[in-house]
This record gives structure tokens, sequence and C-alpha cells, in this order.
């Protein structure tokens, strides 16, 4: 046992320092592993912020009860008393014209353009919760508003929440096909570069050959190489993946600010970024056993 784990140490360093040996042709090899790995990278960040984002956003459905525009604040208030008695609603927000002017003077560029209004053009407005959350009896409380007299419009807030929960699967369905995609380029850039290193030195494999060696021992450093070509594009992946959320995270700063939000973009984490290792080396591992597999069968001492 002790000899087994000697020999794969010593097999595992020596194709780490072939690797090294020929810098520039591996760097090649390695930046193009890096970039396609980058991309499903990237996309898994955006994924898993989109995801975070819906489920903070995702409340109980609400409905925005808009009072007709010329109704004073005495019928506003009324209807306010009215629909707080009854049972399919389960909590009442009263947002007086001025109230609601305030609001919208303290979003970021709003308040310049209020202040060259004349008079305040907001309604008053009744934010409702339904006392069930399931969208069908928020659905029939929306029609059931929108026949009072008093009331203009009424919105369902959860509308939007479904084009959220759309784009949301927009996203996951990209960042799946995508890293498929650039998986199997990964494959086929490392078992296309091992199959040239195989056919390259397909004189001192037969001499390997000649002298006793069998398949799996000579097969063995091609897996390493594998292996690391694996990791060092992972690792540099990784390295771009964090550039890119730097750079996605100062612009979704920016949107944020703008509709008074703190959110900030999550780059990947640790455990994610050594998930991120383990597939990468094991798809190397795999490309490498088939590739340098198939043609080492074929070559044959002379």
């Amino acid at each position: 046992m002790a000899n087994f784990i000697t020999l794969h140490k010593q097999q595992g360093g020596q194709a780490l320092r072939d690797l090294l040996a020929k810098p520039l042709g591996n760097a090649l090899t390695v930046l193009a592993l890096a970039f396609s790995l980058a991309l499903p990278a990237t996309l898994f960040v955006l994924a898993k912020n989109v995801v975070a984002v819906t489920e903070e956003w995702q409340v109980p459905n609400q409905l925005t009860v808009y009072v007709n525009q010329g109704a004073s604040d005495a019928v506003a208030e009324t209807l306010f008393d009215e629909l707080s008695q009854w049972q399919d609603i389960g909590n009442t927000e009263f947002i007086s014209p001025e109230q609601g002017l305030t609001q919208l003077r303290q979003i970021q560029g709003f308040d310049e353009a209020i202040s060259l209004l004349d008079d305040n053009p907001l309604p008053a407005v009744i934010v409702v919760t339904p006392a069930n959350d399931d969208a069908a009896s928020a659905t029939a409380l929306a029609a059931k508003l929108r026949a009072e007299s008093a009331v203009e419009e009424v919105r369902l807030d959860s509308d939007w929440l479904q084009r959220l929960s759309a784009i949301e699967s927009l996203v996951l369905t990209l960042t799946v096909v995508f890293s498929g995609l650039m998986l199997m380029a990964v494959f086929l850039i490392i078992g296309n570069t091992l199959r040239l290193q195989v056919l390259n030195q397909k004189a001192e494999i037969q001499v390997l050959k000649l002298v006793g060696a069998t398949d799996s021992y000579i097969q063995r450093p091609y897996l390493y190489t594998g292996v690391w070509l694996g990791l060092a594009g992972a690792i540099v992946a990784w390295i771009v993946t964090l550039i890119n959320g730097l750079l996605l995270d100062t612009a979704v700063a920016k949107l944020a600010t703008l509709y008074s939000s703190g959110f900030r973009l999550s780059g990947l984490r640790i455990d994610e970024g050594l998930i991120l290792l383990m597939i990468t080396g094991l798809i190397g591992l795999l490309a490498a056993r088939l590739a340098a597999g198939k043609h080492l069968r074929e070559i044959e001492p002379v």
C-alpha cells in the first residue's frame, strides 16, 4: 500500500512538473478552460442572486386600492373603515395623498420634479392584505373591491412577482443550458490536449510497453495531467468570476440605490468554489481516461 501511494505521488508530481516545464502552451490551454468555466460560473452567481431577490420579495399578496381622484378625505377614510371590517381582508393601511407625496420625494430623482407641481396629483391609497395568501383569493378580492363606487382602480401587487418568477426561471434555464455546453467544451479541450500529447509521445509509449509497462501504469500520468489542467482552469475561472462579480456589483449597487435598496451582489462562496474545483477535476479525469486510454490501447510496441 505504501509503494502504491508513493508511486501515485511520484507520477502526480511528475505530471505537474511536466506541465510547468511548458508554461506558454499549457497556459493557453488553462486560459481556454478558465474562460469556458467562467461563463457558467458567472451565470450561476446571477441566478443565485435572482433567486435571493425573489425570496426576499415573496411577501403575501397585496392589493393597492386607489380612491377616486376627486373623493374627499372623509370618503377615503370611510372606505378605509369599511374595508377594515371585511372578513376576507387581513390587514389594511391607509396612505393619504400627503403621505404618498412625502414617500415619493424620498425616491431619488423625484424631489426636483415634484417641486414643479402646483397641486398634489396623488389620490388616497389603501393597501390591503388578504386574509388568505393564495392567488385565487386575492384575485377574487380584487374583483370585489373594484365594484366599490369610491374605488377608481385596484392593482394586485403579486403581478410583478409573477413576472419576476418568470425571469428567475429563464435565468436558471440559461444557467443550466450554458453550464452543460461549457462543461462539455472543457471535456473536449482536455481530451483533445491529452490525445495530442499521447500521439506526440508515441515512441516513448512503445518503449515502455516493450519493457513490460502496463497500460494503466502508462495512462496514470495522463490522468493526473487531466486533473491538474482541470483544477488550474477552475482556479483561474474562480478568479475571473470574482472579478466579474465586483464589476457587476458596482452596476447593481447603482440600480439598487435608485430603488432605495441596500441590495448587493453575492459572489461565489468558498464551498461553491470548492464544488467548481471538484467538478472540473472530475471532468479532467474522465476526459483523460477516455482520450488517453483509447489511444494507448491502439499503440503497440514494434
